[in-house]
């Protein structure tokens, strides 16, 4: 036999046993993904987040999420979509929901309630550290990130931004200056000797305002910042420290100066909320001169 004829002999075999190996080789198995809610993320009217005796609800009003319980607030969006990203999930394994005790769903110290859908959060495997959640008839196991989602103080969800996208500012009392639009045009009295301050600058400083996201948040539950906020409210007091803005709508925000240094924390007194600013910052938002130059 030829060098050439045993040559194609080893090339014959080896297609053969390559086609062999393709036919029986094992099968790979597909892994079955449970969807755990069908309910569709745009539809969502309504959260309420329980843990511990602690319940928040948020309601969807017009394109917007807000708080009703216990506080009264816009809430973070992005942190409201994060919350429903549950609805989306899927696992790889799914139980009956019986005998709820080994998965740590007897009594569930957190609950989230997304429409008339509720989801109870258990216990975590010890090995791949996915968590157990009930959802209807049947028991799933999630990655431990959908419950850590869900705020531990109702603040938590609290929208970080001083001013809502609809809340445009026509007008700024602060204590010894104001900043009022007049026919397109921005006035500040009194003006500064020997400072002017531009139509650019000023529209800038405004921004400042429309574009303040606080580091910080607190419900203002303190005795004395109650009766004070209070007090401002009924017109019983004159606030030293306070900074009115007058709104395209007609409505004002009436704010309240705690503290101005090491940082600026303003109390806004209709969502009875303490909002924390770097001091940079609130040399910014205080003073519209800071503008200059900028």
């Amino acid at each position: 036999m030829t060098s050439r004829s045993l040559l194609n002999l080893a090339l014959l075999a080896a297609v053969v046993g390559l086609a062999l190996w393709v036919y029986f080789k094992p099968k790979p198995q597909v892994t079955q993904e449970y969807r755990i809610s069908s309910l569709p993320t745009e539809s969502v009217q309504s959260i309420r987040i329980e843990r511990q005796g602690m319940s928040v609800a948020l309601k969807k009003l017009g394109d917007r999420w807000r708080l009703t319980e216990p506080l009264q607030g816009r809430a973070d969006e992005i942190k409201v979509g994060r919350i429903l990203e549950i609805l989306s999930a899927t696992s790889h394994r799914r139980f009956p929901a019986i005998d709820l005790e080994r998965f740590d769903l007897m009594q569930p110290a957190l609950q989230l309630h997304i429409d008339d859908e509720l989801f109870d959060f258990g216990g975590l495997t010890p090995v791949t550290n996915e968590q157990y959640v009930a959802s209807g008839e049947s028991v799933y196991l999630l990655a431990p990130r959908y419950a850590a989602m869900l705020p531990q103080q109702p603040t938590d969800l609290i929208s970080p931004r001083l001013l809502a996208e609809s809340e445009i500012p026509v007008g700024f009392e602060l204590e010894n200056i104001k900043v009022i639009q007049q026919d397109g045009n921005w006035r500040i009295t009194p003006g500064k000797p020997g400072q002017i301050l531009t139509q650019n600058e000023l529209n800038h400083w405004v921004q400042t305002w429309q574009q303040a996201y606080a580091t910080g948040l607190m419900l203002d539950t303190n005795e004395p910042g109650a009766n004070e906020l209070h007090q401002a409210v009924a017109g019983k007091q004159t606030i030293k420290q306070a900074i009115r803005i007058s709104l395209r709508d007609g409505k004002n925000v009436q704010l309240i100066i705690l503290q101005q240094q090491p940082e600026l924390i303003l109390l806004r007194v209709d969502a009875a909320t303490r909002y924390r600013f770097p001091g940079e910052t609130g040399r910014r938002l205080l003073d519209p001169y800071t503008v200059v130059g900028g």
